[in-house]
């Protein structure tokens, strides 16, 4: 967490997010005030630097840098098993399924770090990591919520004869205690703090950024959600993406609304613990 005294005083700036031309920064951060509903202030009395950076007016746009970052984190991830693979080291030990996601996290991880340094202030506060106590209660009762909500939609596609089928992380380690260990390491400690920077923060940043916030969350969504499908067949993909796709939405909005990502870093920690949680349990 980045502390208040580093940011400038209360008052309007130029909206990071252009949803409007002005919106009110309280001292720490953006709040839902713009001037669509209080009137444009004075151009004169307000400064047009984004808080935080030093001459920055708008997010950062690295799509390419995020690309690039992408596919070296799976071409690291894909690497690490085929080095593994001579020597009689499988898919089913723990260790080498935290080494492979060691090596997509470097690359997405690589990605931001490399964004914020190029195009912004070489803080990641720049992609809204931003963390507040109370974002520890919103990510517990959002995470349960979400959990229900994809509950529902599962239940519908269970209707029209849609199945959501995907390989569990778990499926192809050997069981036991390291096992547990590395699976909540993964699962509810590395993917909500990566992917939350990665897809909420750079990716998304870049494409509100250009498009808007209802195409920047929708597009980011789509990606969130075609990352998650396995090797399975068609079907029962399709039912994995119509459920992924709707929870990265959902944490889209979440970090579009408050501006932060640490509400949506929390809501995704819980969600996953459960999953994860009940997966074990079986």
């Amino acid at each position: 967490m980045t502390s208040s005294s580093t940011f400038p005083p209360p008052g309007w700036y130029s909206d990071p997010w252009q949803v409007a031309r002005w919106r009110w920064w309280d001292g720490q951060t953006w709040s839902g005030y713009t001037d669509h509903f209080y009137g444009p202030p004075s151009i004169d009395a307000y400064p047009l630097v984004r808080p935080g950076s030093v001459d920055e007016t708008q997010p950062i746009r690295a799509g390419w840098t995020a690309l690039l970052g992408a596919l070296c984190g799976v071409a690291l991830s894909f690497l690490v098993y085929v080095l593994c693979a001579p020597i009689g080291i499988g898919r089913g030990n723990p260790l080498v399924a935290l080494a492979a996601q060691c090596g997509l996290w470097f690359g997405l991880l690589g990605a931001c770090i490399v964004a914020v340094r190029r195009h912004g202030t070489g803080s990641l506060t720049d992609l809204g990591l931003r963390v507040r106590w109370v974002d520890l209660a919103i990510g517990l009762g959002a995470g349960i919520a979400a959990l229900i909500g994809v509950g529902r939609i599962a239940s519908l596609l269970k209707l029209i004869g849609i199945e959501a089928h995907r390989e569990s992380l778990v499926d192809p380690l050997k069981r036991g205690p390291l096992t547990v260990v590395v699976i909540f390491v993964i699962a509810v400690i590395g993917a909500p703090f990566v992917e939350e920077l990665f897809f909420r923060g750079l990716l998304m940043s870049g494409l509100v950024n250009r498009w808007g916030a209802a195409v920047g969350i929708t597009a980011q969504a789509i990606l969130f959600g075609l990352v998650h499908l396995s090797r399975v067949d068609a079907r029962a993909n399709l039912g994995v993406f119509l459920l992924i796709a709707p929870l990265g939405a959902a944490l889209g909005i979440m970090r579009h609304s408050f501006k932060r990502l640490g509400p949506g870093i929390f809501t995704h920690a819980v969600y996953n613990a459960i999953i994860v949680t009940i997966v074990l349990a079986r």
